[in-house]
């Protein structure tokens, strides 16, 4: 109750910042390229080196929170730690107007939420499973470092100068498996931080990428992926271990091996 109090408030109070203020003397606001539970995400011109970069503040509501702030800052010291050009990289931080920022290097190109529903694009099974292979490596990288994205989706999948890049870090945690309680109660498979929680992302991000040469039925009647999708059976069962339909993925190797019988 407590909580949804803060959320309504703070939305009604927070207003995102407009085009062309400069922060803290340094970033000037080109525009708002996204909003979330976390934070608000500006595209900004630096102005000490010319250079675009996306500056993410935290929100009023999660700043108001212990639990908030400590996610912000684990999120920075997580994209600092990330060395590899499927990861965005970590600049600087700062505060403006008593609000914590930290800004991030800007990757142009365009998600998958983009390329399905505003350009059409059609991805192939093979085509669909190739690239599911490389933002499993990104996945895999998380995992080795005992990290869990837990946000594996189409808005969060970039491809950049022909690569596949992940990024939006706000939900990621060290690994910490469930207790047994947890795993009796606890069952957004997403949200859950194990290795799981992203082959579960990555099972429905494959789904959006078949389902891209899915014509719309004539008739209304529900049916599941399995019935409406034509694709092989290596894939429904890669798809169906992903979603823990049948018994989850250990570990990205055992995906690994699987996605190479298909490609």
């Amino acid at each position: 109750m407590w909580k949804r109090m803060i959320h309504t408030v703070s939305g009604i109070i927070e207003k995102p910042f407009p085009k062309n203020e400069l922060i803290a003397n340094r970033y000037k606001v080109i525009e708002q390229i996204g909003a979330g539970s976390y934070g608000f995400c500006y595209l900004v011109l630096d102005q000490e080196n010319h250079q675009i970069k996306v500056l993410k503040t935290l929100r009023l509501h999660k700043r108001m929170t212990e639990a908030g702030k400590h996610s912000f800052e684990f999120e920075k010291k997580l994209l600092a730690s990330l060395k590899h050009q499927g990861f965005p990289r970590y600049f600087e931080d700062g505060i403006y107007k008593e609000i914590p920022f930290y800004t991030m290097e800007y990757m142009d190109g365009k998600n998958f939420e983009q390329l399905i529903f505003i350009e059409g694009k059609i991805f192939p099974e093979k085509e669909a499973f190739l690239i599911a292979g490389q933002l499993l490596h990104l996945i895999g990288l998380l995992h080795d470092q005992q990290i869990i994205h837990r946000d594996i989706r189409i808005p969060n999948v970039i491809v950049a100068d022909s690569t596949i890049r992940l990024i939006d870090f706000g939900l990621a945690r060290k690994l910490r498996p469930l207790n047994a309680t947890e795993r009796k109660w606890k069952r957004d498979l997403r949200k859950e931080i194990n290795p799981q929680a992203d082959f579960y992302g990555l099972g429905h991000f494959l789904l959006f990428l078949l389902y891209s040469d899915f014509p719309v039925p004539k008739d209304k009647k529900e049916k599941s992926w399995e019935e409406e999708l034509s694709i092989s059976s290596g894939a429904k069962h890669i798809i169906r271990r992903l979603l823990q339909i049948e018994p989850a993925y250990e570990n990205c190797k055992q995906i690994e091996t699987d996605i190479l019988e298909i490609i």
